[in-house]
C-alpha cells in the first residue's frame, strides 16, 4: 500500500514536444528580429553622440586658441592668407598652434595619441574686400571633424551641428558669394550677414594634400566620403 502512496513523479513531468519547441524558437526569432534593429539604431545614435561631443570639444579648443591669437596680435602667426586658402596647422611653422589646440583637447599627434583624422575650423576672412572685423576674424564659425578613419564627419555651420556635407550647390549652408568685387568660395550667412571663411587645418591624417580637391570631395579618404549624405 505504501508503494502506491509514494509514486515516482517521473511520469508526471511532461516533456516539450517538437512542435512546441519549434513554436518557442519561432517566437524568439520574431522577438530578435524586432529588437536587433532597435538595438542597432541605439548603438548608432550613441556613437554619433560620442562623435558630436568630441567635435564640440574641438570647437571649444579652437575658439580658445583663436582668443589667444586675438590677444597676441597678427604677428603671432607665421603663415596667414588673405584669400581664404588653407592655413596649415598640422605641419610647418605654425604647427605649434595646432598642437596647442590638440593639447586643450587632451590629444597629441598621431593615431596613437588620438589625433583626429581630420580637423578643420573656419573663421572670418581677413582679406580687405571681405570687410570683416578683427573680432570676426578670430571667431570660429565652422568646424569639420572626423575622429578616426572609420568615423563619420561632424560639421558645425551657422551655429548648427550636422552630419551632412555642408557644401554642394547654391542652396547649401556654405557656397560662393561676392564681396567687394572678389568671389569667396566658402561663405556662410549668419544673422542675415554674409561671412567669408578662412580655413585652418589642425589635423590631417588622410595623407592627402588639403589644397587638393581629393582632400575635400574625392576618394575614399576625403572629407565628403565621411559625411552621412550631402546636399544635392
Amino acid at each position: 500500500m505504501l508503494r502506491r502512496v509514494y509514486k515516482s513523479d517521473s511520469h508526471s513531468k511532461r516533456a516539450f514536444t517538437l512542435v512546441e519547441l519549434i513554436v518557442v524558437l519561432v517566437v524568439l526569432a520574431i522577438i530578435a528580429a524586432l529588437l536587433v534593429p532597435a538595438l542597432t539604431g541605439y548603438i548608432k545614435r550613441a556613437k554619433r553622440e560620442h562623435y558630436y561631443d568630441e567635435a564640440h570639444y574641438a570647437l571649444v579648443a579652437a575658439q580658445a586658441v583663436m582668443q589667444e591669437l586675438y590677444a597676441a596680435g597678427d604677428g603671432a602667426l607665421t603663415n596667414t592668407t588673405e584669400d581664404g586658402n588653407n592655413v596649415i596647422w598640422s605641419s610647418g611653422a605654425d604647427r605649434a598652434w595646432g598642437d596647442r589646440v590638440l593639447d586643450l583637447m587632451d590629444r597629441g599627434r598621431g593615431a596613437a595619441n588620438n589625433e583626429p583624422y581630420i580637423f578643420i575650423f573656419g573663421v572670418a576672412s581677413n582679406k580687405a574686400s571681405a570687410g570683416q572685423s578683427d573680432a570676426a576674424q578670430h571667431t570660429v564659425y565652422y568646424i569639420a571633424y572626423v575622429a578616426d578613419e572609420d568615423a563619420p564627419a561632424v560639421f558645425y555651420v551657422n551655429g548648427t551641428w550636422m552630419y551632412q556635407y555642408p557644401r554642394s550647390d547654391t542652396s547649401s549652408a556654405i557656397r560662393t558669394r561676392s564681396f567687394g568685387g572678389d568671389n569667396y568660395r566658402n561663405t556662410i550667412v549668419l544673422d542675415g550677414a554674409n561671412i567669408p571663411l578662412q580655413f585652418f587645418i589642425v589635423s590631417n591624417r588622410t595623407g592627402i594634400n588639403p589644397s587638393s580637391t581629393n582632400f575635400w570631395t574625392a576618394g575614399s579618404n576625403s572629407l565628403l566620403s565621411h559625411a552621412d549624405g550631402y546636399y544635392k
